[in-house]
């Protein structure tokens, strides 16, 4: 069962995904700018999927680990979390997105990234949490650069996204930066 703790923010809850979360995905749909910055195929796929896609999307997450939906005015409006969690490394990799575009380019990510950076190095005692993020996302870059992130590095033409190759650039954040930037 996923046991993620709800945290509470400004004016938005991260909390363990629910049955209700089915019927806002449902009703946000799948958005081309949402798909692309994930590296998705959009363009070939139906904006609106079938009710069953999000109940397949509801199944499949209720019991990951690590895992929050990002609630906003009482409706799911999207993910974030960690994974490839390392207890001999001391480190996760952080994930997030906007479902849903009224919300997107509002602030709600850096937000929800510094949450999850408090919860990773504050109550998980993490050393070091990753990501990778295309290229292309400069949304997603400036969120994570404005949250104490710094690239390591990049994998070159690593993303085969709607008929052209992209790379992934890869950044970081030490516990000892966090706390840093905290003073």
């Amino acid at each position: 069962m996923n046991s993620v703790p709800e945290i509470l923010g400004k004016d938005l809850i991260l909390r363990r995904i629910q049955l209700s979360d089915i019927e806002d995905r449902f009703k946000i749909g799948r958005h081309h700018e949402f798909v692309h910055m994930c590296g998705g195929e959009s363009l070939l796929k139906p904006e609106f999927p079938d009710k069953s896609v999000w109940v397949n999307w509801y199944e499949s997450n209720k019991d990951t680990e690590y895992s929050w939906i990002i609630e906003k005015n009482g409706h799911c409006i999207g993910s974030a979390g960690f994974h490839h969690i390392s207890t001999a490394d001391n480190s996760a990799t952080y994930r997030i997105g906007i479902f849903d575009p009224l919300y997107q380019s509002k602030g709600v990510g850096t937000e929800v990234t510094k949450l999850l950076l408090k919860y990773g190095f504050e109550q998980m005692k993490w050393h070091r949490i990753d990501l990778r993020v295309l290229e292309y996302n400069l949304r997603g870059i400036r969120c994570y650069e404005k949250c104490g992130f710094k690239k390591d590095g990049m994998l070159r033409e690593n993303a085969f996204v709607e008929g052209k190759y992209y790379s992934d650039i890869v950044m970081s954040i030490l516990d000892y930066e966090y706390f840093t930037k905290l003073e």
